[in-house]
C-alpha cells in the first residue's frame, strides 16, 4: 500500500472514531488572508469545520491566489483545497494550539505577461500537516494563526490569519 493510501486510511479512521465516540460542538465557518511561502502570494482562506468534541473538529477549506506577478513577465494563481483534521490542546483559558494534517489538492497556473495563451497548469494530491493558534474572543468567535506545508508533487507552505465563527450549537440535553 503506498503512503498516501495509508495516510489516507489512517485520517478516515480517525474521523470514524471521533464521529462515533462524538459530544459535538457544531459546525464553524471562518475566513482570512494567506500567505504562499514560496512566491509570497496573497490570496483569501474560507472553511467550514465540524466539531465532534471540544478537542477535535475537520472539514474542508479553500485558499485562492489571483493571478500576481513573482517575477517580471510572469503571472502566478494557485486554488488549493484541503481536508484538514485539529486536535486542540487548551494552553490557557481561550488560548489554544493545535496540530493539523489532512489530505491536498493543489492547481498552479502560471503565464506570461507578454503572451497571455503561453500558460502552464500543475495539479497534484499531496499531503499536509502544520501547527495553529487560536484566541476564543466570545464564545461564537476566535481568531486564529496558522502555518502548513504541504507535501506531494506540488511542495509548497502557506501562513493563514483569521476568524472562525460558530455556524450551529447542539441542543444541550438535560441530565435528571
Amino acid at each position: 500500500m503506498g503512503t498516501f493510501k495509508f495516510y489516507l486510511l489512517l485520517v478516515v479512521c480517525s474521523f470514524t472514531v471521533q464521529i462515533l465516540s462524538s459530544q459535538a460542538v457544531g459546525f464553524m465557518g471562518g475566513l482570512g488572508p494567506t500567505i504562499e511561502s514560496e512566491e509570497f502570494l496573497v490570496g483569501g482562506n474560507a472553511r467550514i469545520y465540524y466539531g465532534t468534541s471540544p478537542h477535535f473538529c475537520f472539514g474542508p477549506e479553500v485558499s485562492i491566489f489571483p493571478f500576481q506577478s513573482p517575477a517580471d513577465q510572469f503571472e502566478q494563481r494557485i486554488v488549493e483545497l484541503n481536508f484538514n483534521a485539529h486536535y486542540l490542546f487548551e494552553l490557557a483559558h481561550r488560548f489554544e494550539f493545535y496540530p493539523l494534517s489532512g489530505i491536498n489538492y493543489t492547481r498552479e497556473e502560471g503565464r506570461s505577461t507578454l503572451d497571455m495563451e503561453d500558460s502552464e497548469v500543475d495539479k497534484a494530491l499531496g499531503i499536509n500537516f502544520g501547527v495553529g493558534v487560536h484566541y476564543m474572543l466570545i464564545d461564537n468567535l476566535f481568531v486564529f494563526a496558522e502555518y502548513k506545508e504541504v507535501i506531494g508533487e506540488l511542495n509548497d507552505g502557506f501562513f493563514t490569519l483569521g476568524a472562525v465563527f460558530m455556524l450551529t450549537r447542539p441542543k444541550h440535553q438535560s441530565h435528571d
